[in-house]
């Protein structure tokens, strides 16, 4: 598989690069002095971040029926286990397959409601990129050998995400408006390669589209949106702790350049688990915005950040696995 071959190709490089000239001794002294308690309070951050989700959700997912908070979580849990040790965001259709089995629903209407979840997310990665690009704005270009960085590049990053939104979010509509135009299409393409095939993507569309009743309701939709904006508003205060344990000196607004730079790196293919990718978004996002800071420090936040991320992830979707058997 190319992309799997791509990603690990990325992240190994990556992970390369960050660390091919590390100082370990200042490596492992940044951590003995790294105050853990502001690491505790980014984990436990983290664990709020998994019940926000669900609230999100379940403003989706109420739609079809009445779903329990345990079925929500417990797929959600697990489809992130799957983003973190299986390579192309496989977590995703497995979110999809664990709520159909746990509650009946379709997988086709099931990954309709997965889809939309990551619609609305995208409204907090929007919120993000807007605020960074209003609060940092340098006026020279960033030089991080071998890459220089230009002043106006948050600028684009926030135009083109916000771009996007405006296509998926078209897409999703022009859907859910259009169906019986998708289906004739479908016909039209498919019915003369395999009449079966054909039917069976019709009925597949059919039951994605009767997946986004949530835009019938402004409501139910505002309220995804909002608790997408206080996960990432969590998100972004995790990193904010972890740059506190750190002590690094950089401007208060530094958790959310970090924030839209992960959001960017861990976009790109890479390995289970955003190994490389994830790293580099972080050291990347602190030189930006500090390029005096400690090289040997930011490489120290990005790993601890990394297994901030990555355990609670392992100890939840490993509970939920076992829980729900």
């Amino acid at each position: 598989n190319i992309h799997v071959l791509l990603g690990f190709g990325i992240g190994s490089f990556l992970i390369w690069f960050l660390f091919k000239d590390i100082n370990w001794k200042e490596f492992g002294q940044a951590l003995q002095e790294a105050n853990w308690w502001w690491v505790a309070l980014s984990v436990l951050l983290v664990f709020v971040t998994f019940v926000t989700r669900v609230k999100r959700w379940g403003y989706i997912v109420r739609t079809a029926q009445p779903v329990s908070f345990r079925a929500m979580f417990s797929a959600t849990q697990i489809g992130f286990l799957g983003n973190f040790t299986l390579p192309a965001r496989a977590g995703e259709v497995i979110r999809a397959v664990v709520l159909a089995r746990l509650t009946g629903l379709t997988f086709s209407r099931c990954f309709a409601f997965v889809a939309l979840d990551r619609l609305t997310d995208l409204f907090g990665l929007v919120a993000v990129m807007l605020i960074a690009a209003t609060v940092f704005h340098p006026t020279e270009a960033i030089v991080i050998e071998p890459w220089t960085i230009e002043p106006n590049m948050i600028r684009v990053g926030a135009e083109s995400t916000i771009i996007l939104m405006i296509g998926v979010i078209s897409a999703f509509v022009g859907l859910y408006c259009r169906k019986d135009l998708a289906l004739r299409l479908v016909s039209a393409i498919l019915g003369r390669i395999s009449v079966w095939l054909s039917e069976k993507l019709q009925g597949m569309l059919v039951q994605f589209a009767d997946g986004m009743h949530v835009f019938k309701s402004l409501g139910d939709m505002s309220r995804a949106i909002f608790w997408s904006l206080v996960t990432w508003t969590f998100g972004t205060a995790c990193y904010f702790c972890v740059i506190q344990a750190f002590n690094v000196e950089v401007p208060w607004y530094t958790a959310i350049i970090v924030m839209a730079f992960l959001a960017v790196a861990i976009s790109v293919p890479g390995p289970p688990g955003f190994i490389g990718t994830f790293h580099f978004g972080i050291v990347g996002a602190l030189l930006v915005v500090a390029p005096e800071t400690d090289r040997d420090v930011a490489k120290a936040a990005a790993i601890v950040a990394h297994l901030v991320n990555t355990l609670p992830v392992f100890i939840a979707g490993g509970a939920c696995l076992y829980t729900e058997k």
